[in-house]
């Protein structure tokens, strides 16, 4: 009757002389969102000291070699999202330690940069729908258009804050918010700015027409 418990200590004891446990891969991004396109700062850790390290996702493929700590950072571009509208998408992120199989994966928020209105023939002070992305960069302030025609700015316009980690918006406004509102090409610039400034940073620009009718 003895045997049985002899025998589990023995296998108990050989459990516990094995070598000690591997630290967990680990996969970071250096911030909340990215533009598409642009780098995302990738940071690794917990991989074999200067092993192979691989790096797959939609639209990447990379790999390098991690650092004599089991570390790496690497910059990959952004994934494009195959839309000229304001979006935003997670993507995944996968890092493969090439020596034990082992894997990490971190999720990133990519969006597009761009800003859009609603469609369809309207006069220029008819609200419409206007959506944003991508204006991330100066969390907690607000977005404003500068609607200029030949070079001269009619309107300095409050469009609000941008909320999320991709700093998004939707809002309802006039197609031209201005006074006077003469035909032909308008240019449209969105910042942070409260007055027009031709190198604000970060910008969006676009542009719109405004044609006479008769009756």
């Amino acid at each position: 009757m003895r045997v049985t418990p002899i025998a589990m200590l023995a296998a108990a004891s050989a459990a516990l002389v094995l070598g000690p446990p591997v630290s967990a891969s680990t996969l970071t991004a250096n911030q909340a969102c990215y533009i598409e396109g642009f780098n995302i700062g990738l940071i690794g850790a917990g991989f074999t000291p200067s092993g192979g390290i691989s790096l797959s996702g939609d639209q990447i493929a990379l790999s390098g070699s991690a650092l004599a700590d089991g570390s790496f950072q690497a910059p990959v571009a952004a994934p494009q999202l195959g839309t000229s509208k304001p979006a935003t998408k997670t993507f995944t992120i996968t890092a493969t330690d090439q020596t034990t199989s082992a894997t990490a994966t971190v999720d990133v928020q990519v969006a597009t940069a761009v800003f859009a209105t609603s469609t369809g023939f309207k006069s220029p002070r008819a609200s419409r729908t206007w959506t944003f992305s991508g204006l991330f960069q100066k969390p907690g302030k607000p977005i404003y258009g500068h609607f200029r025609h030949n070079g001269k700015t009619y309107a300095n316009y409050r469009f609000g804050v941008p909320q999320g980690p991709c700093g998004t918006l939707r809002r309802k406004a006039p197609g031209i918010p201005a006074k006077k509102i003469p035909a032909g090409t308008w240019r449209v610039q969105v910042d942070f700015e409260r007055s027009y400034k031709p190198k604000a940073t970060p910008r969006l620009t676009g542009s719109t027409t405004v044609i006479t009718t008769f009756r």
